[in-house]
């Protein structure tokens, strides 16, 4: 099963671009005009939702998985089995209901949804209750390559590590996707990955020196690619 769909040939595409090196420099910038204040804002926000979010959501109309980098041998990493198992326990428990698994192919070899897909099934989830979205390889392109699957629902329950879900739910929200948070684990342990904190921090920092400049300047092009939604279409 597979959901696919035609964004490769939109301009704003993958990679690095201007704008993002541009965005990416005034991020910089604005953490040093403020001293650091704003990155310790971000903080404390990426904070926050880890602590709060629950582990255990209920009345779930359809669940999403967001994908981590493989291991050597195609192996789902450690960050990503939690995420599947809490899956697997809340189908479980709460299911049936559709299950929507997204990564692409970071460095060769198959997908990180198909390496998903692959274990829910291993592991007794149907697999006619399985989707998959293997082209987006960050955050955003997970969203912005779902999106006509997650407006079929009237919210989506999306699974990831609690140190990762601030900037999930920014970047969903700013599509005008439903979204409920869902951590992977039971509790946030904060020295567990105590390096994930700073990078999260410097990515979402990004994320929004991006989006209030292209706010403030009406800067229709950049707001395209955080806000506009493309044409998916979705297949089983």
């Amino acid at each position: 099963m597979r959901y696919s769909g035609n964004l490769h040939d939109k301009k704003w595409g993958r990679g690095w671009d201007v704008d993002a090196l541009f965005t990416l420099f005034l991020s910089l910038l604005a953490g040093v005009a403020t001293l650091g204040l704003s990155h310790l804002w971000v903080f404390l926000r990426i904070l926050n939702t880890a602590r709060r979010a629950s582990a255990a959501p209920q009345n779930i109309p359809a669940l999403a998985i967001l994908g981590n980098r493989l291991t050597s041998g195609n192996i789902p990493s450690g960050d990503y089995l939690q995420r599947l198992d809490r899956a697997l326990l809340l189908w479980r428990e709460s299911g049936p209901f559709d299950v929507l698994v997204i990564g692409g192919a970071v460095s060769g070899g198959i997908s990180e949804a198909e390496a998903g897909q692959s274990y829910l099934e291993q592991q007794g989830m149907e697999g006619t209750c399985i989707y998959r979205e293997s082209a987006s390889l960050n955050t955003l392109e997970n969203f912005r390559h779902a999106r006509n699957w997650f407006t079929g629902f009237p919210s989506v329950v999306v699974i990831s590590n609690r140190y990762h879900l601030a900037r999930v739910l920014d970047l969903a929200r700013g599509l005008g996707l439903k979204v409920q948070p869902c951590a992977a684990e039971a509790e946030c342990h904060f020295w567990r990955n105590v390096h994930r904190w700073p990078l999260e921090t410097l990515f979402l920092h990004w994320y929004w020196s991006g989006r209030w400049f292209a706010q403030l300047t009406g800067n229709r092009r950049m707001l395209e690619k955080i806000s506009v939604v493309g044409d998916n279409q979705q297949s089983r």
